[in-house]
């Protein structure tokens, strides 16, 4: 692993996911000044809330990377596998939050 730090500020990010875990690192990204889209079938209420996410309200599509920095997959497994593939061919940065030993890009415990 080679420690990188990346200035989020302006840059578009997707997180793939709403649940908690999301939601945790949907707080850290605004921190750092992401703009954030959420895409998920549903969102818990601290997601859905948010006036400064947009929330598609669907499952992932390859097509949600074009533009996108970096993704934050927070998804059920078979669904961060897949936003895993195609991060890897959009060469687009990739956490995939349910495997932080295989993932692409990790984000330490000290970032939400």
């Amino acid at each position: 692993m080679y420690p990188v730090f990346l200035r989020l500020d302006g840059r578009r990010v997707l997180v793939v996911g709403a649940g908690p875990v999301a939601a945790r690192r949907v707080e850290g990204l605004l921190a750092a000044g992401a703009r954030v889209t959420v895409v998920a079938p549903d969102a818990v209420a601290e997601l859905r809330d948010r006036v400064e996410v947009s929330w598609q309200q669907r499952g992932f599509d390859p097509g949600d990377l074009v533009g996108v920095w970096l993704v934050q997959a927070c998804a059920p497994t078979h669904v961060n596998a897949e936003v895993v593939r195609a991060a890897e061919t959009a060469g687009v940065w990739c956490v995939d939050a349910a495997a932080a030993g295989a993932s692409p890009a990790v984000a330490t415990a000290g970032v939400p």
